[in-house]
């Protein structure tokens, strides 16, 4: 009599498909970020020519295209209200792709998406009006989209890693 065993039974990879499909949810995930990070790029600034603007963003920047901008600005808010603004403590400049805008003055708080009005003093010098270009504006859409991806990414790393071990420890019991 011959000892037979019985066949082995390949096992499916379900880690390892679950561990794919965590990546692809991280993946549809990050891109709903990569828009609103996409939609936070600001878009050219309007130029002041003594007609209202209006800002589609949340806070107020000035700009000239010259970089010794020597004038001064003021800006009102649809009311009329004055909008506190100050200089920046460093130097700032945006590169828009067509054209290089140096900033001349933000505003001192976060001014709603509203129509502004701004005068400058100095008629020789181009100005312009745009959101505020900070920080928080790019990185909160950036982080999130970078850890809607990575968290389901390593899960789904780990899980494939998990799956793919089972089966070589399985393979060197049965072999």
């Amino acid at each position: 009599m011959t000892n037979r065993q019985p066949p082995v039974r390949q096992s499916r990879p379900v880690l390892t498909f679950v561990g794919v499909g965590f990546v692809v949810v991280g993946l549809i995930i990050s891109a709903f970020f990569l828009q609103d990070l996409l939609r936070a790029i600001p878009s050219s600034p309007a130029r002041v020519d003594g007609r209202s603007i209006a800002l589609d963003g949340v806070g107020l920047t000035i700009f000239s295209t010259s970089k010794d901008a020597a004038g001064s600005c003021t800006a009102t808010d649809a009311q009329g209200g004055p909008i506190a603004l100050q200089k920046p403590t460093r130097h700032e400049q945006w590169d828009a792709g067509d054209a290089l805008y140096y900033v001349v003055a933000h505003s001192v708080e976060k001014v709603p998406a509203q129509t502004v009005e701004v005068r400058c003093t100095d008629p020789d010098t181009s100005y312009f009006v745009g959101k505020r270009h900070t920080a928080d504006v790019f990185l909160k859409p950036a982080l999130s989209a970078l850890g809607a991806f990575f968290v389901p990414a390593v899960i789904g790393a780990a899980l494939i890693t998990v799956d793919q071990l089972r089966r070589r420890r399985a393979r060197r019991f049965v072999g």
